[in-house]
């Protein structure tokens, strides 16, 4: 009962917290016994997503640690988890793994979905770990249990976060298709060491292909950098649609692709564009602007009567925007500055931060509604009170970007009165960056023709 319940609120409060897609996981087979392998980025999100997106309930498992107190390992067997024990808890928890292999095995034997991290250790990068073999011997102990004859399902997933603490970044989930254990039995029969670690491996390459990797460190940044600067022009260069975030994943996958290349062919060139791109975003941050609003588009746009424009449109949507604020963003704030306090390893901030702001909102949706009953004891109007709550929320969602934007504009435009120069020489450093750029993908093009 708790599952079902919290899954029908994640749907709601994490496409608030999240702005994601997914392509692949509408495909799961139904009656199958299923091993769902995703990377592992964001502690509790990664899971509690999948299962909000799938039809089926998954059992899927969480650090051991986590179920020490009695009262938590209840609550998270309702929310059908179970405890997986590391190497890093010590020998001795290792041992009740047993009892967790065994339950999976008669999980997939009653055809269910089990959700299984096979890095075995959650890390918040755009990369992927060395897998570790507990999935795979777990999967092939089941189908010999059944002399191959169940058929497991092994489906790798990719999970895309474009920044996974913040709140309303983007995920894109990418579901592979299904890897068939039953095509290992002979394999397995003869060598069963080198089955598993062949298979390992061949998962770990699946996985891969659904993911945005990210080879070298030191270049984190400069894809950061390049996703503001130059993925959207990447994408009209390809006549795909800029908003829809498969067509974003799939152009920054190609600029990481390019990245990671150029970086063993012409590092010099990388390194030189990772400098430039550090002092541009670095001057851009100093002085409150984004990178959208030196585009030469948008520089051409801004004149008097959009200024104008944007004066009456900010004007008259505040009141709104204010209402929307007072109602609705306490529980985030309190949230926010909780997460922030109390999560030890990032992995962690986003879901403390995102499931508390769940249940205090919730809180204190009901608290205001008690007090307009209290106070007019009219159920019309706590009806009506209820719906201006939830769209005056949506509007602010919809409108704070906008509302960023257009006073974006108005610093750079002060900017151009008070500091000409410091505009001129970003707008010269931005070109010069674009140009290396187009260089870059020029050369990374001609590589693959060749």
């Amino acid at each position: 009962m708790l599952y079902y319940t919290l899954k029908y609120l994640v749907n709601i409060f994490y496409r608030v917290f999240y702005k994601f897609d997914f392509r692949g996981l509408d495909k799961i087979p139904l009656n199958k016994p299923i091993v769902l392998a995703p990377n592992h980025v964001n502690a509790f999100i990664d899971p509690v997503i999948l299962a909000m997106l799938t039809k089926q309930k998954i059992r899927f498992f969480a650090r051991g640690d986590v179920f020490k107190k009695p009262f938590a390992r209840w609550i998270l067997n309702q929310l059908s988890m179970s405890p997986m024990y590391r190497i890093q808890e010590g020998y001795a928890e290792l041992k009740k793994n047993d009892k967790t292999f065994e339950e999976c095995r008669n999980l997939l034997a009653n055809n269910k979905i089990i959700l299984m991290f096979p890095e075995g250790i959650c890390i918040q990068e755009r990369r992927l770990r060395p897998l570790k073999k507990g999935l795979s011997r777990i999967i092939f102990q089941t189908e010999e249990s059944f002399d191959f004859k169940k058929d497991v399902l092994v489906i790798p997933i990719g999970l895309n976060y474009t920044d996974a603490k913040r709140f309303r970044s983007k995920l894109f989930i990418d579901c592979g298709e299904a890897i068939s254990i039953s095509q290992y039995e002979e394999s397995y029969k003869k060598d069963k060491v080198r089955t598993i670690n062949e298979f390992t491996k061949v998962l770990e390459q699946k996985m891969a292909e659904r993911m945005i990797i990210i080879l070298n460190k030191e270049n984190d940044e400069l894809i950061t950098a390049l996703e503001q600067i130059y993925v959207k022009e990447w994408m009209i260069e390809k006549k795909v649609n800029i908003n829809n975030l498969e067509c974003q994943y799939e152009t920054v996958k190609e600029v990481v692709a390019m990245v990671n290349m150029m970086d063993k062919e012409t590092p010099e060139l990388v390194s030189s564009l990772r400098v430039k791109t550090s002092s541009y975003i670095k001057t851009l941050n100093k002085n409150g602007l984004r990178d959208h609003l030196l585009h030469p588009e948008t520089i051409s746009k801004m004149n008097f009567s959009t200024f104008l424009i944007e004066c009456i449109i900010i004007y008259l949507c505040m009141p709104i925007y204010w209402f929307g604020l007072v109602v609705n963003y306490p529980p985030y704030y309190i949230s926010k500055k909780i997460a922030y306090k109390k999560a030890k390893n990032v992995e962690f901030l986003a879901s403390i931060y995102m499931n508390l702001t769940m249940f205090l909102w919730i809180f204190y949706f009901g608290i205001q509604l008690l007090f307009v009953g209290f106070m007019f004891r009219d159920h019309l109007l706590v009806s009506i009170y209820a719906a201006l709550v939830i769209c005056s929320g949506i509007f602010v969602l919809q409108f704070y970007p906008k509302m960023r934007k257009i006073f974006g504009r108005w610093r750079l435009l002060r900017m151009v009165r008070k500091d000409r120069a410091t505009v001129e020489q970003l707008v010269r450093d931005r070109a010069i960056i674009i140009n290396e750029i187009k260089e870059l993908k020029r050369m990374f093009v001609s590589s693959l023709m060749h």
